[in-house]
């Protein structure tokens, strides 16, 4: 029996990417809502594996996206009542350490490049990082962080500007900041939308964007190994949870 797979979309701009060929690769079709077309958020009993993916609002912005309210209470049911297993990428990570008590802020500093990944201590014995050195390449884009982790979560990895670039908590939920399915067309669209084109001049300059872009560009080949490894871990640990 295929895992029953529940996506959650937020915007055009962050759709599964290189997770959704992943998902393919195995045969698996996942069910994709969004709630901010007005899809409502599904009964969890349907569901054995859920991914929730970036975004351009905030986890704050409840009044201006009033679904945030049921999906944040969806997250915490998943996660703290019946421990089922989530990756949350991330808009997706925010709204994890939201929902169950944590801190969300604007970033000191944001990101919006190809950054270093620095597993901690805990991160190079989690399964979800099996098989990964003590540093990993990634996709980094955001304005807002993490700055509070919710009870009994733990820290797996920062970068040189973001404490805390993934966290697990429970016994099979990951949010990542960072973005394990950006593919070279998904880096290409955000860099030519209005916003965020300007992000990356408020972060490097106008004169440095031609060098990220770059650097992006040159790094595709590690980003998708490091993405499908990322993705068969998470798998692995999510069907172990699911078997207990």
């Amino acid at each position: 029996m295929k895992d029953r797979v529940l996506v959650v979309q937020h915007d055009d701009l962050s759709p599964l990417g290189a997770i959704a060929e992943h998902l393919a690769s195995e045969g698996i079709s996942p069910t994709i809502i969004e709630p901010h077309r007005g899809d409502p958020m599904p009964s969890a009993a349907q569901f054995d594996i859920l991914f929730v993916l970036g975004g351009q609002m905030e986890v704050w912005q409840e009044r201006e996206h009033g679904w945030l309210v049921p999906e944040k209470a969806f997250i915490r049911h998943w996660v703290k009542d019946l421990d089922k297993p989530m990756l949350g990428i991330c808009l997706g990570h925010q709204l994890l350490a939201d929902a169950l008590g944590g801190r969300v802020a604007r970033a000191r500093r944001g990101e919006g490049s190809l950054t270093t990944i620095a597993l901690t201590e805990a991160g190079t014995q989690h399964p979800v990082y099996s098989g990964f050195g003590a540093t990993k390449l990634a996709v980094s884009w955001h304005g807002s962080e993490v700055t509070d982790l919710p009870a009994k979560a733990t820290t797996l990895s920062t970068t040189s500007d973001c404490a805390v670039s993934s966290f697990s908590v429970g016994s099979a939920a990951i949010g990542v900041q960072y973005h394990v399915e950006a593919t070279g067309s998904q880096t290409d669209e955000w860099a030519l939308s209005p916003a965020g084109a300007q992000h990356l001049v408020n972060l490097h300059g106008a004169d440095d964007v031609p060098r990220v872009r770059q650097a992006l560009a040159g790094a595709r080949p590690d980003l998708w190994i490091n993405s499908q490894r990322f993705y068969y871990n998470f798998m692995r640990l999510a069907r172990e949870n699911l078997a207990r």
